[in-house]
């Protein structure tokens, strides 16, 4: 019986042994993502397959806040709809220099723009030196929706200085809701685009 219970540990052991062992494995496309984010590349997309398909035209927004105050509409004159004639758009981010990058609106495989749009430094007060560092963050896309109603779909915000832990910070939820005004990013940061569309009927 003693036997046969050393036995019975013995294999155990031998199978948890079995069960430390590791292999190669393949990197999936969210980790191509997240290497992509890190370097500043961003998308965002956004579903319009249950719109009518032509019906309706499509504006972009582009909104820039400081702490919690909206600044300026920088498409607040743009004449242009695009009709829903794909199932989804895009909004992208790409780096260009150190204190400029490149928003992309595309509407459909045709249909688009791209803008050159400037980024702030802040000030590391405890340090002494300023720095640019912005950080995205999406909305939570609500399904209902009004006409000339701005969808917002993502944010590119600037870090701010904490005083009480003397660093700049980027840090707060993973999406925006409709409370968003009220996070610690448009309450603190000095600067802040925030990306959408407008819908109409044609």
């Amino acid at each position: 019986m003693k036997k046969t219970i050393i036995t019975f540990l013995s294999a155990i052991i031998a199978i948890a042994g079995w069960a430390q062992e590791i292999s190669k494995a393949e990197p999936t496309a969210k980790d191509y993502i997240n290497l992509l984010n890190k370097q500043g590349y961003y998308v965002y997309a956004l579903d319009l397959s249950n719109l009518e398909k032509d019906k309706y035209l499509l504006s972009p927004v582009i909104q820039v806040y400081s702490k919690g105050k909206l600044e300026t509409d920088l498409m607040d004159d743009w004449g242009i709809g695009y009709t829903n004639s794909a199932k989804t758009i895009t909004v992208g981010f790409m780096p260009q220099t150190d204190s400029l990058f490149t928003c992309n609106f595309q509407f459909d495989e045709v249909c688009g723009f791209t803008m050159n749009l400037p980024l702030s430094s802040v000030n590391n007060e405890a340090e002494g030196y300023d720095i640019i560092s912005y950080k995205s963050r999406p909305f939570v896309i609500q399904p209902k929706w009004k006409e000339n109603e701005v969808i917002p779909i993502a944010a590119y915000a600037s870090s701010w200085y904490d005083p009480d832990d003397k660093i700049c910070r980027n840090c707060d939820v993973v999406e925006f809701d409709n409370d968003y005004l009220n996070s610690d990013t448009f309450k603190n940061s000095p600067h802040i685009y925030v990306f959408g569309i407008k819908i109409k009927k044609r």
